[in-house]
């Protein structure tokens, strides 16, 4: 998926309320639904056991 690449650092991409860390994570591969068939990212989230999945526009590259 272009501009989500392996290992790509990200966050999530709406606001975060205050007082609240912004969660940093790294993706690790991608994914299809098999109900709308639409590719999601998965994601490694820090201190998580396993990825979860994101659709694009829910994540933002880190700086």
């Amino acid at each position: 998926m272009e501009g989500f690449e392996k290992f790509t650092g990200v966050t999530l991409a709406g606001p975060i309320l205050a007082g609240q860390l912004r969660p940093i994570g790294e993706v690790c591969g991608h994914a299809t639904d098999p109900i709308t068939d639409r590719e999601l990212v998965m994601v490694l989230w820090l201190g998580t056991p396993k990825p979860l999945p994101y659709e694009p526009d829910e994540l933002a590259h880190l700086d």
